[in-house]
């Protein structure tokens, strides 16, 4: 690993390197590196930028002392061909100049990418039960009044059959809002990195499970923070893993809610953002609240180890808090959880986008 301009003097022409200085304003790549990234030798910060975007610099620059993020690569691409991973390291002097060690983890990155997907699906299936029980009612109740109005008409006639009509309708809407909902968050979205909005993201999983929550006297609702209701919530990366996230933190509410019901008070869970900054850098951050059993403080930390679950082998396999905290970190945020008797917070915070770094919203 490069530690200072001695070790990048010894391995200049052996590994492929970058040597970023904050002060000067300027990043130079060994010969290597050129080569492995397809970039011209002349090229200068501004221009790299350009190339992976402000907001992903953004996450590179701030990479601490030995960690490390896995880039997809050409950015622009649908379908990158190789995956580098960038590993920082920090001079101990004043100069407060960063080496990255950059490493074609392309095998890597397909494994990753692939159970991202998998994970993703998983996901997906267990929204499918609740969406799919969801849906069945509005139909059934629709051929229940259909099965009336028939019996109604062979009867001899059928009264006030504008008000049938608009019954019938606004079942019809109920299913068509649920499956543009469940559209939206499952559809095909570019794996390219981005800028969206986080807001949206958080809508759109309310607008889709609320009603299923409400079925199991669980309510759902979304709290804008006030200050910042006519704010937009940008952050970069994509869509699909922020919401993935937000799915798997809210089912696991809603189970230790089913679990141990509440003895005061309906079971509660709310989303709320905001924008806060962390060690100086603006960001937003979404917060994942109910009113359930809370967590123990000795299992707090454990609950994000791969492989612990406190549910059965058929409800859970223990990787959904671990996945969720990696997918975080490659959003260039993270994950962290407070819990007492009555309240859990799970906190997602993410680097905000500036205006000036709005590119290609998903």
């Amino acid at each position: 690993m490069l530690e200072n301009s001695e070790d990048w003097a010894t391995y200049n022409s052996l590994i492929a390197a970058a040597k970023y200085d904050p002060t000067a304003q300027n990043i130079h790549f060994n010969e290597s590196a050129l080569g492995l990234l397809a970039l011209p030798s002349s090229i200068s910060l501004a221009e790299f930028i350009k190339v992976v975007t402000p907001a992903l610099w953004q996450q590179i620059r701030q990479l601490k002392h030995h960690q490390s993020k896995l880039i997809a690569w050409p950015i622009a691409a649908s379908q990158p061909t190789h995956w580098f991973l960038w590993t920082a390291a920090h001079t101990n002097n004043k100069s407060a100049t960063v080496f990255f060690q950059i490493t074609d983890q392309t095998a890597l990155g397909h494994t990753t990418s692939h159970w991202q997907n998998q994970a993703h699906l998983a996901t997906v299936g267990q929204m499918m039960a609740g969406i799919c029980h969801e849906v069945n009612q509005p139909l059934n109740a629709m051929r229940l009044r259909i099965y009336g109005l028939q019996a109604m008409h062979q009867g001899g006639g059928i009264d006030k059959i504008d008000e049938h009509l608009k019954a019938l309708d606004k079942q019809v809407r109920r299913c068509a809002d649920t499956l543009s909902n469940m559209r939206d968050i499952v559809g095909r979205k570019s794996l390219n990195l981005g800028t969206f909005d986080a807001s949206k993201s958080v809508d759109q999983i309310v607008k889709l499970l609320k009603h299923q929550f409400k079925l199991q006297q669980v309510q759902l609702s979304s709290t804008p923070n006030t200050t910042h209701v006519k704010s937009h919530f940008f952050v970069f990366g994509q869509a699909q893993q922020l919401e993935q996230v937000l799915i798997n933190l809210i089912y696991n509410a809603r189970d230790a809610l089913l679990e141990r019901p509440l003895i005061d008070g309906p079971a509660n869970i709310s989303i709320d953002l905001a924008l806060e900054k962390d060690q100086g850098s603006q960001g937003v951050i979404i917060n994942v609240v109910d009113n359930g059993p809370g967590i123990p403080l000795a299992l707090q930390e454990k609950v994000f180890d791969a492989y612990y679950t406190s549910k059965t082998a058929q409800q859970g396999t223990g990787l959904g808090l671990a996945l969720c905290r990696e997918l975080m970190h490659d959003l260039g945020g993270k994950l962290t959880l407070s819990s007492c008797k009555g309240k859990t917070v799970f906190s997602l915070w993410l680097p905000a986008v500036a205006s000036g770094d709005l590119l290609k919203p998903q």
